[in-house]
C-alpha cells in the first residue's frame, strides 16, 4: 500500500541571501567557538558541507577547505537552498514528516512534472514611499521541477492611471534568478540528492537610477561623487520618484524617512528631491504546487536579499531569530539553570561582538543630535537618565557614575574613548564565571541599565502615563522613544527609536538577576563583589583548557 501525502512545505521556511557581482555563491559556513587554547573560546567561521550545482542541473557535496569571500574584489552572493518536505501517512498508519524526494514521488505515482514552482521577487520601497505602484517593479518565473535550466528575474514596474512605470520594460532590472535542482537517486556525505530543491541567487548589487543620475554632491561633506553608473542610467525620467521629496504633507513617510538618495542634499533646486535611483535587493515567494490523483498541495516559503555582511565572524545580539523567539518561545524557566545561563551568557557574548564593530562614540553623537529636536524637559532627580549632551558623562548620574573614571584609563586614552570603554567592559563579561558574578553582585544597577522594551497591548492603557513605567516602553510617549545611554546605547530600531532588547530577552535578564540575587544578603549584592563561593562553572575557556590538556594527554600516551 503506497503511502498518503498529507501536506508539503519548504524547508527552511524563510531565508536571507545576500548580493554579490561573483557568479559563484559563497560556501557554507557555521559559527563555532574557537578550539585553541590562545583562542578564548572567541566566535570564528568554520566550513561546513556545501552544494554545488553542476552542468546538468544536479548538485555535488564537498567540503571547502577554506571560505572565499570574494574573487578579484567582488563579493560572492549568498544564494539559499529551499527544499520540499513532505507529512505522510505510512500504510501502517503513522505519519512522519520526510524529504519530498523522486523515490517518494514515484511510490506517490506521481511525475516529476507534477511538481511545479512559481517565484515572486519584488522592490517596492519607492513605491512605499510615493503611494505610487508605477514605482515598484517586480519578476514572476514560472518553472517545473523536471527543468534545471537558471531563470533570471527580470523585473519590470507596472503601468498605471496618470504615472508612467519606474522601470520599463524594455530595460528591466535583475533580481537575480533561481534555478531547480534536478534530483539524483543517491547519497553523498549524508545529503540526500534525490530530495527536491530550488535555489535563489540574489543580484549583483548594483544601483540604477535615470539619465539624470550623474554627478551630485554627498551631504556634509560636499564631495562631488557619481551616483549611478552609466549602463545604469536606465530608469524613466517620468516617473514619480523623481519628484518625492519627503513632504509629510503629501506622503505617508517611514521612520527613519531620510534613507532615500538624495535626502539631506542642501541645494535650493533640488532640496531633499529624490534622485530617482533604486537597487537591486528584493523580498520574494516560492509557491511550489504538487499534483496528487488530482489533489492539487501547495508550499510556500519566502526569501529576502540583503547587502553583504561585513563581518561574518561577529554574530549580533538582535537577529530575526531573536524576534520569531520572542513571538512564540516563552521564557526558559528559572529551574531550567543550565539552559538559562547558557542562552544568557550565549546573549552577552554576541553584545560583546556586536560592540567590537560598533563605534560607540559617532552612534553617541549622532543620536543626542536627533535628540535635539525632541521636547523633552530638562532632567530632574530618580529620572529616566540623560538625553543631552551631559548623556553618559559625570552629570549622568547614578547610570554613568563609573564611566568618566573609565573614560581616563589608558585603554580609553584614544580618538574614540567610549567605543574602547564599552569593549574593555563587555569583553570580561563574554565568560559565563565572570557574568554570574558580575549579575549577581550588581543585579539592582542591571536592572536600571536595561532599557526597557516597547508593552505589548494588554500592558498599555487607553491613555498613555504621564511618566515612564519602569519595566515596558510606551511608543506614545516621547521620552520612551529616544536616546539614552541605557543598553544597548545609542543604537536605532527600525523605526529610529531606541532600541532595545527582545522582551523574552529582558524578562530572562531580570529573572535570572533576581535568582542569583536571592542567594546574595542584600547588603553584600549592593555594596562589594566579595560574594560568597560558588560551585565552579564549567566556563567556554575552562572548556577548551580541559580539552587541550584531554588531546596533549592522548597524544602522550
Amino acid at each position: 500500500m503506497q503511502p498518503r501525502l498529507l501536506e508539503v512545505f519548504f524547508y527552511p521556511p524563510m531565508a536571507i541571501g545576500r548580493l554579490g557581482g561573483s557568479n559563484i555563491p559563497l560556501e557554507s559556513f557555521t559559527w563555532q567557538e574557537d578550539p585553541t587554547l590562545h583562542g578564548a573560546a572567541k566566535t570564528i567561521i568554520e566550513p561546513a558541507i556545501s552544494l554545488e550545482i553542476q552542468p546538468d542541473g544536479s548538485i555535488r557535496p564537498y567540503l571547502p577547505s577554506i571560505i572565499h569571500f570574494k574573487d578579484q574584489n567582488l563579493f560572492r552572493p549568498v544564494a539559499p537552498f529551499f527544499e520540499l518536505w513532505a507529512r505522510v501517512q505510512n500504510s501502517n498508519g503513522s505519519i512522519e514528516e520526510v524529504p519530498l524526494t523522486n523515490k517518494l514521488l514515484q511510490e506517490l505515482a506521481v511525475p516529476l512534472d507534477a511538481v511545479s514552482y512559481v517565484v515572486e521577487a519584488a522592490n517596492l520601497k519607492a513605491a512605499r514611499r510615493t503611494g505610487d505602484p508605477t514605482c515598484g517593479f517586480s519578476a514572476r518565473v514560472e518553472v517545473r521541477a523536471n527543468n534545471s535550466q537558471p531563470y533570471p528575474l527580470l523585473a519590470t514596474s507596472p503601468r498605471g492611471v496618470g504615472s508612467e512605470p519606474l522601470v520599463l520594460p524594455d530595460k528591466p532590472i535583475p533580481l537575480g534568478h533561481i534555478q531547480v535542482i534536478r534530483p539524483v537517486d543517491a547519497v553523498e556525505m549524508g545529503v540526500d540528492l534525490g530530495v527536491l530543491r530550488i535555489r535563489f541567487t540574489p543580484a549583483y548589487g548594483h544601483v540604477y537610477g535615470p539619465p539624470t543620475a550623474t554627478t551630485a554632491p554627498a551631504p556634509g561633506t560636499r564631495r562631488i561623487h557619481e551616483i549611478v553608473l552609466e549602463q545604469n542610467r536606465i530608469l524613466n525620467s517620468n516617473s514619480s520618484w523623481l519628484n518625492y521629496n519627503a513632504d509629510f504633507t503629501r506622503y505617508h513617510n517611514p521612520d527613519p524617512y531620510d534613507t532615500y538618495d538624495g535626502a539631506d542634499v542642501d541645494s535650493p533646486v533640488t532640496s531633499e528631491r529624490s534622485w530617482g535611483v533604486v537597487d537591486d535587493t528584493c523580498d520574494g515567494i516560492i509557491t511550489a504546487f504538487v499534483v496528487v490523483a488530482g489533489e492539487r498541495f501547495r508550499a510556500v516559503t519566502r526569501f529576502f536579499s540583503g547587502p553583504p555582511d561585513f563581518a561574518p565572524d561577529r554574530r549580533p545580539f538582535l537577529t530575526l531569530a531573536d524576534d520569531l523567539a520572542d513571538r512564540d518561545l516563552p521564557v526558559p524557566a528559572l529551574d531550567d539553570e543550565q539552559l538559562t545561563t547558557s542562552e544568557i551568557a550565549d546573549l552577552f557574548q554576541r553584545v560583546f561582538e556586536t560592540l567590537s564593530l560598533l563605534n560607540l562614540d559617532a552612534n553617541r553623537s549622532r543620536a543626542l543630535n536627533e535628540n535635539a529636536g525632541s521636547t523633552i524637559p530638562e532632567p530632574v532627580a530618580e529620572s529616566p537618565p540623560r538625553t543631552d549632551f551631559g548623556s553618559m558623562t559625570s552629570v549622568d548620574k547614578p547610570y554613568a557614575d563609573k564611566v568618566p573614571d573609565l573614560i581616563s584609563q589608558p585603554v580609553a586614552r584614544d580618538h574614540l574613548p567610549y567605543s574602547a570603554v564599552a569593549a574593555s567592559v563587555h569583553a570580561s563579561l563574554t565568560d559565563v564565571e565572570a557574568l554570574t558574578d558580575f549579575l549577581r553582585t550588581f543585579g539592582v544597577r542591571v536592572e536600571y541599565l536595561l532599557r526597557p522594551p516597547y508593552g505589548v497591548v494588554a500592558e498599555l492603557g487607553e491613555q498613555p502615563p504621564e511618566t515612564p513605567e519602569p519595566r515596558h516602553r510606551d511608543v506614545r510617549i516621547e521620552r520612551d522613544r529616544v536616546h539614552d545611554m541605557r543598553m544597548p546605547p545609542y543604537m536605532r530600531d527600525s523605526d529610529a527609536t531606541a532600541l532595545s532588547l527582545t522582551r523574552r530577552q529582558y524578562n530572562q535578564i531580570l529573572g535570572f538577576v533576581d535568582k542569583l540575587r536571592a542567594q546574595v544578603p542584600t547588603e553584600l549584592a549592593l555594596t562589594s563583589r566579595q560574594v560568597a563561593p560558588v560551585a565552579t562553572v564549567a566556563t567556554p575557556v575552562r572548556q577548551h583548557i580541559a580539552r587541550v590538556i584531554a588531546r596533549r594527554s592522548e597524544s602522550q600516551d
